[in-house]
């Protein structure tokens, strides 16, 4: 495989952006990591590589995805590093506090994760929660890794909080009725229609808040 790819490659005047599409609209490259029953019973490991092989969201991938479900997310290309919204007490633990970090305006934060600022010193924590590249040496391999702080992380996020609250105002100005929401928020975070079960099961969670802990439909 490798000495065809390298042919073809010489064979297309050395070109990466030909090379590449070969490589993105082979079967291989566009397969579902959909399972099923034959293929679990005959080659669990997919060795065969007869799906994708799951995996995790990278770090960029896991912020970038939160900002496209709730329609926030800013595709421009190009331009100047943006410096994200630091929580005080990553601020607090450099030894000049705040030092050279200078926020960008709200606007322009919701930029893709590539574009945000590197500082050696410092990490975004939502970044760093997800294994992004280490600041302080070289990382020709990143790490993933499943852990319980990566959770909590999100669930105290002063930024993901943030973000849910964009994401409901979203939701009640796109759908005007609850069933219609939980559809509209199930199809936003998976990227397909969402199974009859899976609206229920929504609906019944809606349901649960209100008897058990007494929230109203704002909260």
């Amino acid at each position: 495989l490798l000495d065809y790819l390298a042919s073809e490659f010489v064979k297309g005047g050395w070109r990466m952006k030909p090379f590449h599409r070969q490589i993105m609209l082979s079967q291989t490259y566009k397969m579902a990591s959909t399972a099923s029953k034959v293929g679990l019973t005959k080659d669990p490991e997919n060795d065969f590589f007869w799906r994708f092989d799951m995996r995790r969201l990278s770090a960029e991938e896991v912020r970038d995805s939160i900002l496209a479900a709730n329609n926030t997310l800013d595709l421009k290309l190009g331009g100047a590093s943006i410096y994200t919204t630091m929580p005080a007490e990553v601020l607090a633990g450099q030894s000049v506090p705040g030092a050279n970090w200078f926020t960008s305006p709200r606007d322009q934060q919701n930029r893709r994760s590539l574009y945000i600022h590197i500082k050696r010193s410092m990490s975004v924590p939502i970044l760093a929660s997800f294994d992004a590249a280490d600041t302080d040496s070289t990382c020709p391999v990143r790490f993933t890794t499943t852990q319980p702080t990566q959770a909590l992380g999100m669930i105290n996020s002063t930024f993901l909080n943030e973000q849910a609250q964009f994401f409901a105002d979203y939701l009640t100005k796109n759908a005007k009725t609850t069933p219609a929401q939980v559809t509209l928020a199930l199809k936003r975070v998976a990227q397909r229609e969402p199974k009859a079960t899976e609206i229920q099961r929504g609906m019944a969670f809606i349901a649960s808040a209100k008897t058990k802990h007494k929230l109203t439909e704002a909260q």
